[in-house]
């Protein structure tokens, strides 16, 4: 039985897609839906679950992608940036140069074979 259903829906597929093919600018995808419909294929999707729909607003609330909209006023400038820069770069060199009077201790003997 799902052997003649999908070889209907493919039979009907590829007439639909030549016979569509006339009308542009519409794909035909409508029709193939419908099919898809008559003949089972293609089941609505089940209700929501209630604590999906209790935790959804009824009117969602999307904002655009658009980073120039809003300023960020936590964003540093390209001065601050450079200034933030000298201060590592001067603690880097205090680290160097305390590094530089810090004692290595000798490596251990390697023991004798």
């Amino acid at each position: 039985m799902m052997f003649a259903r999908l070889a209907l829906v493919l039979t009907f597929s590829l007439a639909a897609g030549a016979a569509l093919a006339q009308e542009a600018p519409s794909s035909g995808g409508a029709f193939i839906g419908r099919i898809f419909d008559a003949t089972g294929l293609r089941t609505p999707p089940p209700p929501a679950q209630d604590f999906v729909r209790d935790s959804r607003s009824e009117q969602l609330q999307y904002r655009a992608f658009d980073p120039t909209v809003a300023k960020d006023p936590k964003r540093k400038t390209a001065a601050d940036l450079r200034a933030m820069g000298a201060g590592l770069e001067a603690a880097a060199a205090e680290n160097r140069r305390r590094a530089g009077r810090v004692a290595a201790p000798d490596a251990p003997a390697k023991p004798a074979r």
